[in-house]
């Protein structure tokens, strides 16, 4: 687990230049599912050449905010934005252009960047401590959009910002900022974790909406209240690890936001702040609420369907309990939105840890596929068929303190043989790299240990990086700050076999852990037609890689959370 109040030890603070990337182009689209991009052949000139090491780039201490490539004005030659415990943003060349950055704290949830307000002006959206600022690229430099920066306290605490996502949730083509914070202070009292802003800055409301809608949970009761919601209320707990997902879930024109809680609760929103019914086949046991409905976030998930068949439907036999029946818990695990079966329903994917004894102890990390609320939402919630049982890793690697972070399980969801259904490819924290079907059938295991006894991965990435049409995937590993070889650029084929492992060279020390947590970002920053790869570490900046022979033919999870607007989808826009 991540830990909650991370004294982001040794700050290592040094500017010089860099480069980092985001581009989707030339991307066919699979036949059995219109919607998911998948890799067209290009002019291959042989099998993936390792990668070349082009430069580094000293800055901060990074955690999680994978970099992103953006043409800021509009001038035809792209930037490259990264964030650390500052926004820094460089030319095509490398050359350092602007930062900005108020010091409160890190950015540690991956930053958005596009124009949110459709005024012809990029915004960089980010998360740090318990702010969110928002700065807009203008005249060649940063500066901070008016409103900004939004406070997300809602008690006398100081959460941190650990999830962040934009998405136009209403369609009239502004964009949302959705926030998940580490707030802990129960709902009764005040503790809110799911804040929605507008572009200005002011909190969301929905037109025609009667009440406020965000943030989430509240304490009121009544229309739009969650004291008395299914009768029960809500009441949610810190969010620790990008969790918050964005998409369409049901059959209606507007996005659905998913966060996942500590407190065992996955949750689906309304625009509204309305949370989502699940499926009338829960319902409440409890005594007091006997035979209410539920919402997706009122009841825990139990990793046996047979336990929640007999608790929340059949009401029936003993009250489960983690010291004889494995529950899941979601404190680190990104939502993510897909169509695993081409069928036009997208399906929830999270990836909860798997608890059992008291006191609890992760037996494992494992992949749940839950049914979006469609038609009637009459199997919302509920297990797609094929997943019933949860694919799982094995024992997770243990870590003995907070440092390193355990690796955050964010699934990337791409179409790797061209089949037009989705793989799903995720760490399980275990030491190994996991590929699964659309249908739940295990495909592959990669172990990127090492060789060393504590190691995890970043989210992996998704290029054709010899343009043969077949894809690869990338990925890159951190572990123990005190072994500092640790980190190294993995690339993979779409079977799981290794085509390349490089180690990152000239390591450094951080007290948060050696080697590079975030996504390596992959795209053409300076135009050349060749690929880049950026990789971002704990301990020594940024190195910056290119891959002979590449192109930007097809890159269909091209940074974390699969786009620059972090939604957990790889159609997260430009």
């Amino acid at each position: 687990m991540i830990g909650r109040r991370a004294d982001e030890r040794a700050r290592v603070v040094a500017v010089a230049v860099a480069s980092v990337a985001w581009v989707v182009s030339g991307c066919g689209d699979a036949g059995g599912n219109p919607d998911l991009p998948a890799c067209e052949e290009g002019a291959s000139e042989g099998p993936v050449a390792a990668p070349e090491l082009v430069r580094n780039l000293a800055g901060e201490t990074g955690w999680f905010a994978a970099p992103v490539i953006a043409d800021l004005d509009g001038d035809g030659r792209r930037e490259l934005i990264a964030a650390y415990y500052s926004i820094f943003v460089y030319d095509d060349q490398g050359a350092l252009l602007a930062q900005a950055g108020d010091g409160k704290g890190r950015v540690y949830a991956p930053h958005a960047v596009l124009d949110l307000d459709d005024d012809g002006i990029t915004e960089i959206v980010s998360g740090n401590a318990d702010e969110v600022l928002v700065h807009e690229w203008r005249d060649g430099g940063l500066l901070l959009k008016d409103g900004w920066p939004a406070s997300v306290r809602t008690t006398d605490n100081e959460p941190e910002v650990r999830g962040l996502a934009v998405a136009d949730l209403d369609g009239d083509g502004r964009f949302e900022i959705v926030v998940t914070t580490t707030e802990t202070v129960a709902t009764a009292e005040g503790g809110a974790q799911v804040h929605v802003f507008n572009p200005d800055g002011s909190s969301y409301n929905p037109d025609g909406v009667g009440w406020e809608a965000w943030p989430r949970y509240n304490n009121r009761a009544g229309p739009g209240g969650d004291a008395d919601r299914n009768q029960q209320g809500h009441s949610g707990y810190g969010c620790y690890g990008l969790n918050v997902g964005i998409g369409d879930i049901d059959d209606d024109p507007e996005l659905e936001i998913l966060a996942t809680y500590d407190n065992h609760h996955i949750q689906a929103f309304d625009p509204d702040g309305e949370a989502i019914n699940a499926a009338p086949y829960f319902t409440n046991r409890a005594s007091e609420y006997e035979g209410a409905r539920m919402t997706w976030g009122q009841f825990i998930r139990w990793a046996d369907p047979a336990v929640e068949a007999d608790h929340y439907n059949a009401h029936a036999g003993e009250w489960p309990h983690p010291s004889w029946a494995e529950w899941l818990q979601w404190t680190a695990s990104p939502p993510s939105v897909a169509d695993l079966d081409g069928d036009g329903k997208a399906e929830v994917i999270g990836v909860p840890n798997v608890e059992l004894h008291e006191p609890y102890e992760t037996q494992a990390y494992a992949v749940m596929v839950l049914e979006g609320a469609h038609g009637e939402g009459e199997r919302s919630a509920m297990r797609k068929p094929g997943w019933e049982t949860l694919p799982r890793g094995g024992a997770p690697i243990q870590v003995d303190g907070w440092y390193p972070p355990g690796g955050v399980p964010a699934p990337t969801i791409a179409d790797l043989d061209g089949a037009g259904g989705p793989e799903i490819i995720a760490s399980l924290n275990d030491g190994q790299l996991h590929a699964f079907s659309p249908d739940g059938a295990r495909l592959w295991r990669f172990d990127y240990r090492f060789g060393k006894t504590i190691m995890y991965s970043s989210e992996v990435t998704v290029a054709d990086l010899n343009q043969d049409g077949a894809p690869e995937l990338l990925l890159t590993t951190f572990g123990d700050p005190n072994e500092l070889d640790s980190g190294h650029l993995v690339i993979l084929d779409a079977s799981g076999a290794l085509l390349h492992d490089v180690p990152l060279p000239n390591p450094g020390s951080n007290g948060n852990g050696n080697g590079a947590p975030s996504a390596p970002t992959v795209g053409d920053l300076d135009g050349d037609g060749q690929l880049e790869i950026f990789v971002q570490t704990f301990e020594h900046g940024m190195d910056v890689f290119t891959v002979p022979g590449s192109a930007d033919n097809c890159v269909l999870w091209s940074t974390a959370r699969g786009g620059p607007r972090r939604t957990g989808q790889a159609h997260s826009g430009s």
